[in-house]
């Protein structure tokens, strides 16, 4: 007998190594075999694909037999020796071939039947046991398949001549005899090549065929899971959830046309708000600082800006006790902006949307929202099952993305990463119908157009738009046209993913923004929820009337240093400040804009791919205090700070050994969404490299200010603004060992911030491991400025100061000086969260007490009293150095202005 050749042998031992998995299949015993929603008779196509095996395997072991050792057996002999499958009519002397094509068509032809054949499901089987079946069979089915995908590249790639007795090649000196047995083996190979391609053309039918199997296999699961769901997470449901993102009532502004405006001034609404603001406020100034309101020009009233630090639910309450005090003092009523990190944001967010800028209402809102965790699974049904019309609203952006991202994938088109998207989002590839504009949207589009184009030649450069074309993408009216439109519109385009940071958005959201209203002792609250807080452009028009400061809510980009922000090729990183208002969205550091209504759109080289209302406030919210997307240095950084002194001495030398790596990783995705700013394929045309490199984007990847610096002095510190007072309300962890004021230093260098109070530090100690930049900074500029922070925290500490002025240099300025002259400095006033010896409870510390750490949800009324009664009350105990403070800050710009106008002061 002619030996067996290697390839066949070890192809042999393949197949019969992984014949137990289809000899199982998804369950052995024909009584637990359980019929799912399409009644498929699994026990019949396992016996099916098994006897395909059993052929293929056994037929390669007995084809290559020496034709002696054949032709001394009779065919009976043969045929018992080959298996024959049950579902065939092949013949005892046929050849391994013909049994194993009568296999393969029996298979077809089974999974064919069972296409056209369903047997009904068996009632009394549980929706629980349905998707149990359902999920195994098509495990099943995936196995199988990928099976025979493996035996099809094997047939593919076997040597057929070794199934033949002599080799293709004439050897040399070959007798006659080997000639003519010569010949009959080329006969031999050019046969089995054709059987050959017979195998993988039946193959490849049955491959189609298990292919719609699990399809079918896959439909069915979906839908015995989808039975099991609440209806609130069935397809009904999201879709009404998602079609507020649609609804014109709420979205107005979908019929508008969308521009960019590139320019690192503010926009002309910000601009006019001041000017308003100016005079809304000149009488509270007057009475606050105490003169009379007809010796004071609003020209010189400073402009002050309230700067909330993050620090969690700790933060959100103290800034409102906060400005429970500045609203009792009559200085909210002076203030211009109000700016926040984290958590000080959402006491922000409360007070500029159902509270319209009372602290009062507000604390009450809290009161009640704070008795639940939100976190809750008991609490979160409860809602949605009570509050059916809210939920709805809460959960919005959400359903809405979820299904776009399924519109996408429903022409089953896989899914691919793409190395030039944010923290490695996801990339569609799909194709579809383009959806038309209506006439009505055209004409609208047009005017718009053309409006922007006429104001545009009647401003300032500095005020133009970057982009004014007309839009293409209609309106759609219902989701379903939405969806439609997506499949064509967003083909090219990058998805950004759901992320934690979505659902921690819209739980924020139904926590703080939603109103809970007391209504008795033993009762639950009332909750109510305007349709128009789900947008942040919805607070423009208290901003407009300038009857509220402008809110800026804060967020960072991690540019970590690479052209394709790729981790592993990070050289250097940085993180990059964005900023939401009312007016607009965009970036400090790249001088790039966007209306806050359309912020959210998918947008390419400044026109929008799709029309879909702005991004959720709730995304905004939780993209803004998103602290658990933090980088793996800044976790291993919160245990550092808890350990003590010696411990952290040993940590030093391993955390500067990772130290690299860990900056730039963050193991918790941020929130992603559009780009707005991204102009596809085409070349940058940007002066900037920054702005080009963001240009180059398909997503944006935002998360927590607190990242960089805990208190937002960057949108503070624009020079276009123009802020001359800034309130600092700390509320940090570790406070007196963080590096807030380095870093707005540094910051106000790099981008020529020429009034920073240069060397004004509020704390003596050093801060932990301070970055190379801090270290040279001082060893330089601050290097004679240590006797003066002790001085300060002595003051902060031992005589019971609660608000630290700095509204003078104390150190050098690393910019040159424009003009020769010393420029204006800005007024800061830092009032850090500190316990307070003359409080009614001198021993409370809210860096020690358990209920204030960041991330504790759920407090009672007494805890909630007790920390917004401290900052009242340290804000209250500092209300004259405050009046003093902006009583110097407005003589001096006055006198800075009589002297620009030549006038005597």
């Amino acid at each position: 007998m002619v030996a067996i050749s290697a390839v066949s042998a070890s192809f042999t031992v393949y197949c019969l190594a992984n014949a137990p998995l289809l000899a199982q299949g998804p369950d052995n015993d024909a009584d637990e075999i359980q019929e799912g929603a399409e009644g498929r008779n699994k026990k019949v196509q396992t016996s099916i694909i098994q006897s395909l095996y059993n052929s293929i395997t056994d037929s390669f072991v007995k084809l290559p037999v020496d034709k002696e050792v054949q032709g001394s057996h009779s065919d009976s002999d043969i045929s018992t020796t080959i298996p024959k499958s049950q579902d065939t009519d092949q013949t005892s002397n046929s050849p391994w071939y013909s049994e194993l094509l009568g296999v393969l068509e029996s298979l077809g032809a089974t999974l064919e039947h069972s296409d056209t054949n369903e047997s009904k499901s068996d009632s009394r089987v549980s929706l629980e046991e349905l998707a149990a079946n359902e999920s195994d069979y098509m495990s099943w089915l995936t196995g199988a398949k990928s099976k025979l995908d493996e035996v099809a590249l094997q047939v593919q790639n076997q040597d057929w001549s070794a199934f033949t007795s002599f080799s293709a090649e004439e050897p040399e000196n070959a007798s006659s005899d080997d000639l003519e047995q010569n010949m009959e083996s080329t006969e031999e190979i050019a046969r089995a090549r054709t059987v050959k391609s017979r195998i993988l053309e039946q193959i490849s039918a049955v491959q189609a065929q298990l292919n719609r199997q699990v399809d079918e296999a896959t439909a069915a699961l979906g839908s015995a899971v989808q039975n099991m769901l609440p209806p609130q997470l069935q397809r009904p449901w999201i879709a009404e959830c998602a079609q507020s993102c649609i609804d014109r009532d709420i979205h107005p502004d979908l019929l508008e046309p969308t521009s960019v405006r590139v320019s690192s001034d503010i926009c002309g609404q910000e601009a006019d708000f001041q000017a308003k603001r100016a005079e809304k406020i000149r009488q509270d100034f007057a009475k606050f600082i105490g003169v009379s309101a007809s010796s004071v020009d609003v020209r010189d009233i400073p402009v002050i800006g309230i700067a909330g630090s993050g620090g969690g639910f700790r933060a959100m309450i103290s800034t409102l006790g906060s400005y429970r005090a500045m609203h009792q003092a009559g200085l909210a009523q002076c203030v211009t902006y109000d700016a926040a990190v984290s958590g000080s944001s959402w006491a922000i967010a409360a007070l500029h949307t159902y509270a319209n800028g009372n602290p009062y209402q507000a604390l009450d809102s809290v009161h009640e929202a704070m008795k639940t965790s939100m976190f809750s699974t008991s609490n979160l049904s409860e809602f949605v099952n009570e509050n059916d019309g809210i939920a709805k609203r809460v959960f919005a952006d959400i359903a809405a993305r979820y299904l776009l991202s399924g519109a996408k994938s429903e022409d089953g088109h896989s899914v691919t990463q793409s190395k030039d998207d944010e923290m490695g989002a996801w990339e569609l590839q799909t194709g579809g119908i383009q959806k038309t504009a209506t006439l009505l949207d055209r004409i609208l589009g047009e005017a718009a157009r053309r409006g922007h184009q006429a104001v545009d030649a009647l401003l300032p450069e500095k005020y133009q738009t970057w982009v004014s074309k007309p839009q293409s993408a209609s309106v759609p009216l219902t989701m379903d046209e939405l969806l439609q439109a997506a499949k064509s519109t967003l083909r090219t385009m990058s998805v950004p993913p759901l992320s934690v940071v979505d659902l921690y958005g819209a739980l924020l959201f139904r926590k703080l923004i939603v109103q809970h209203i007391k209504v008795g002792d033993d009762k639950k609250s009332d909750l109510v929820l305007d349709p128009k807080w789900v947008k942040l452009s919805a607070q423009r028009p208290a901003v407009d009337q300038a009857s509220q400061p402008m809110p800026i809510y804060t967020a960072v980009r991690h540019f970590i240093g690479t052209d394709d922000n790729d981790p592993d090729k990070a050289q250097g990183h940085q993180y990059q400040w964005f900023e939401f208002n009312p007016y607009e969205v965009g970036s400090i550091d790249h001088g790039a804009w966007i209306p806050s209504w359309a912020f959210g759109r998918p947008m390419v080289n400044g026109r929008e791919q799709l029309k879909i209302g702005e991004a959720h406030f709730g995304g905004i919210i939780g993209a803004a205090s998103s602290a658990f997307c933090a980088s793996f240095d800044a976790m291993i950084m919160e245990l550092y700070m808890a350990v003590p002194s010696a411990v952290r001495s040993a940590m030093d030398p391993l955390l500067d050994w990772i130290e690299h790596g860990t900056e730039v990783s963050h193991p918790i995705p941020p929130y992603t969404l559009y780009n707005p700013f991204y102009i596809g394929e085409q070349s940058s045309t940007s002066q900037s490299d920054k702005l080009a490199e963001l240009e180059s984007k398909p997503l944006l990847s935002l998360m927590d200010a607190g990242m960089e610096n805990n208190l937002p002095f960057a949108p503070l510190l624009r020079p276009e603004r123009n802020v001359d007072v800034i309130v600092c309300l700390d509320s940090s962890a570790n406070i007196e060992i963080m590096p807030w004021f380095a870093r707005a230093e540094a910051w106000a260098g790099d981008h020529g911030v020429e009034r920073w109070p240069w060397g004004a530090r509020p704390w003596s100690a050093d801060p932990l491991r301070p970055s190379k930049a801090e270290v040279k900074l001082d060893q330089s500029t601050l290097s004679g400025t240590r006797s003066v922070r002790e001085s300060v925290n002595k003051r902060i500490r031992d005589d019971n100061i609660r608000c630290v002025v700095f509204d003078q240099p104390v150190a050098s300025s690393p910019l040159p000086r424009k003009n020769g002259s010393l420029p204006r400095p800005i007024t800061i006033l830092y009032i850090p969260l500190l316990p307070n010896a003359k409080f009614r409870d001198p021993d409370f510390d809210p860096e020690t007490a358990d209920f204030c750490g960041t991330f504790n949800d759920q407090w009672t009324t007494e805890q909630i009293d007790l920390l917004a009664d401290l900052a009242s009350f340290n804000l209250t105990q500092e209300v004259s150095r405050i009046r003093d403070a902006l009583k110097v800050a407005y003589k001096r710009k006055r006198a800075h202005r009589l002297y620009e106008e030549g006038l005597d002061a």
